[in-house]
């Protein structure tokens, strides 16, 4: 039976955050997506009355086309989001914000000159069409198509409707521009703090990798190098100052004994900073996977050898990479790190397209060399990996302590 709880925290065991989407700006789009896809929907059941009145200004072939531009692609920007279909949801964005403007550009070919007391449909949308066009565009960009759509939709509204809006074009920009900036500013904003937040975490992730395989180093340097002092060093000046004598062939000859028998000790790493490291490891390379570390109580006194904790998170991370590189786009990654009493065990799957093992060839050096080899070296060491085409691909990593 097996407990989980925070990394951070006290206990032996450790879990990750079970939201699928790790990244902060993974899911504020996702959110954003949402938000402008149903404002849309909301808005469409409200103008319906105004679509239907303003078709007398336009041309019989602008309509349709017209409210299939606006409001279908958001439709699509809603659906892709919920179902998680990053690709699709940008691209319908993308869209979104085009389709815009071409219904506003296309307006002022299909007018046909009169007026109406109804409020123009297409008027309502400038601060929504650029919240969409913020999911793919950078702040600049973003600020600037909100200028241009307010503009061309003050300008459609007050040619439509000049009885109402006569001689004051300029002040009607000027305050929807404003009203409009508000909203979006707030969701670029929002973005970019979302961005720095996952730059910044991906950032410490690879900083306490990096700490944890640096403080190993320097206990493993430390520890041979009280050795080589206790032992050969001290040998070395026996013979120098002494000469070739009984004496110091007899201490050379326990020095050479002590090494054989007594091999340098390796440097042994707390369970919890193993975990830490393998973890950090994972999200240096992509903050997206789930990654889930659960410990028996039996494995709270588990010490594991530094090396084995490189190798692991060497190999882990070239697993995460290469699912990154040939799994597909909208390919999910999941990390499972188990730890028993005395045995650690990774597993990297993904739901992507899968592969041949049989077919990669012995020299590509990512899944012969940097996975299975690497870790199959290891004194205790194991690695397979499973996959087969259309079915995904699941990399098995395990070490157990030598009896």
């Amino acid at each position: 039976m097996t407990t989980t709880a925070d990394t951070t925290g006290a206990g032996s065991t450790i879990a990750d955050d079970p939201i699928p989407d790790n990244e902060a700006q993974t899911r504020i789009v996702r959110l954003f997506g949402i938000f402008v896809g149903s404002s849309y929907l909301v808005y469409l059941a409200i103008l319906s009355p105004s679509i239907v009145s303003n078709t007398d200004l336009v041309a019989g072939w602008w309509t349709v086309p017209a409210v299939a531009a606006v409001f279908g692609p958001p439709v699509v920007l809603l659906a892709a989001s919920i179902v998680r279909r990053r690709d699709l949801a940008r691209m319908a964005a993308v869209t979104s914000a085009v389709g815009y403007l071409a219904a506003g550009l296309t307006w002022l070919i299909a007018w046909n000159h009169e007026s109406s007391t109804v409020p123009l449909w297409y008027s309502m949308l400038p601060a929504f069409a650029a919240l969409a066009a913020a999911v793919v565009m950078p702040a600049r960009t973003t600020i600037a198509y909100l200028c241009a759509a307010v503009v061309l939709s003050c300008t459609t509204e007050y040619l439509a409707r000049p009885d109402d809006k006569a001689g004051i074009l300029p002040l009607s920009i000027m305050f929807t521009l404003s009203f409009s900036l508000l909203f979006v500013a707030a969701g670029v904003m929002t973005l970019r703090t979302a961005r720095l937040l996952d730059e910044t975490r991906a950032g410490t992730y690879a900083a306490a990798a990096r700490t944890a395989a640096t403080l190993a180093r320097k206990s493993h340097r430390t520890k041979i190098d009280a050795l080589l002092h206790d032992s050969v060093i001290s040998t070395l000046l026996a013979a120098g100052r002494q000469g070739n004598n009984d004496a110091v062939r007899q201490q050379a000859l326990l020095t050479l004994d002590k090494l054989d028998t007594q091999p340098v000790p390796a440097t042994m790493v707390p369970l919890r900073a193993a975990l830490t490291q393998l973890r950090a490891g994972v999200h240096a390379v992509d903050l997206s996977p789930r990654v889930d570390a659960t410990a028996s109580p039996e494995s709270a006194a588990l010490t594991i050898p530094a090396d084995v904790v490189d190798v692991l998170d060497a190999a882990v991370s070239e697993a995460v990479r290469n699912s990154m590189l040939h799994a597909g786009a909208d390919a999910a990654r999941h990390v499972s790190i188990r730890a028993d009493v005395d045995s650690l065990t990774v597993d990297v799957l993904d739901d992507g397209c899968g592969f041949d093992p049989g077919a990669v060839p012995p020299h590509r050096l990512g899944v012969a060399v940097s996975i299975i080899r690497r870790v199959r070296a290891l004194e205790g060491g194991s690695a397979q990996v499973v996959s087969r085409p259309g079915a995904g691909t699941a990399v098995h990593l395990a070490w157990s302590a030598p009896r």
